[in-house]
């Protein structure tokens, strides 16, 4: 039982921290300018296959209560 809800409490704060790190990536899209290693389809990839899919999955674990 405290596992779970220990694991409830660690997913919520990380699906926090990884919106704070898509809202900084949308922000270099808008700002930087692309260089060899990081240009804009970086960014917008990186959100894609990274960050939606940790939050898509964490939140699924929330709903299984």
């Amino acid at each position: 039982m405290t596992d779970r809800k220990r694991m409830v409490k660690i997913r919520k704060k990380r699906i926090n921290s990884v919106r704070r790190q898509i809202d900084k990536h949308e922000g270099k899209i808008l700002t930087e300018k692309g260089r060899l290693d990081t240009t804009k389809d970086y960014w917008k990839r990186e959100i894609d296959e990274k960050f939606l899919k940790q939050i898509e999955e964490d939140e699924d674990y929330l709903e299984k209560k």
